[in-house]
């Protein structure tokens, strides 16, 4: 059986930031430019104090034309830390965090240190990948219960009883039909 994959095995270092008091409209650019959906927002002792979403950034665009963004900063329009990951974390509980929330990236936090960020679409990469690959661990240990449940050839039944114990034999063999007579 594979072991589930931790969120260390599949987040992304990250790369890029935004400070807090950065201005609105170069916040978003940058987004844009970077073609990423979110970005930490780390202030000047490193300490994580936000996330600005694409979807930040988008509502901020949609309400600018009736209000003064004049002098708004990230921190004006960030969103908060209500969810994070730690790199220890399972592969599947990882995906659940992200079923409860709406963000489309998350941040990978250990302790106080912000280590990296994983992405709803990485997730959902990683969870496909790993299926996979128990589906393949599923169908080798389906094929190896068939030759204990019905050993098809002398050497299937070889390798059972070079396996197997006494009690396991009798009971593999004894639903076999013996030859039939006529």
């Amino acid at each position: 059986m594979q072991k589930v994959p931790s969120v260390r095995d599949i987040m992304k270092e990250t790369t890029c930031s935004v400070p807090p008091d950065m201005h609105v409209f170069e916040a978003a650019d940058f987004i844009v430019a970077k073609k990423v959906s979110g970005v930490p927002v780390i202030d000047r002792n490193d300490t994580l104090v936000g996330f600005l979403t694409e979807k930040d950034c988008l509502r901020m665009q949609v309400v600018a034309h009736q209000y003064n963004m004049t002098g708004r900063t990230v921190r004006d329009i960030m969103s908060g830390i209500n969810q994070g990951l730690h790199p220890e974390t399972d592969l599947l509980t990882a995906a659940a965090a992200f079923l409860a929330c709406n963000f489309a990236t998350l941040p990978v936090i250990d302790g106080s240190q912000l280590v990296g960020s994983i992405t709803r679409q990485g997730m959902l990469k990683a969870v496909q990948r790993w299926h996979h690959e128990r589906g393949q661990d599923y169908q080798h240990d389906k094929a190896a219960q068939k030759m204990v449940d019905n050993p098809s050839s002398i050497g299937q039944l070889q390798m059972l009883v070079g396996r197997s114990n006494n009690q396991q034999l009798a009971s593999v063999l004894g639903g076999r039909h013996s030859v039939r007579r006529f």
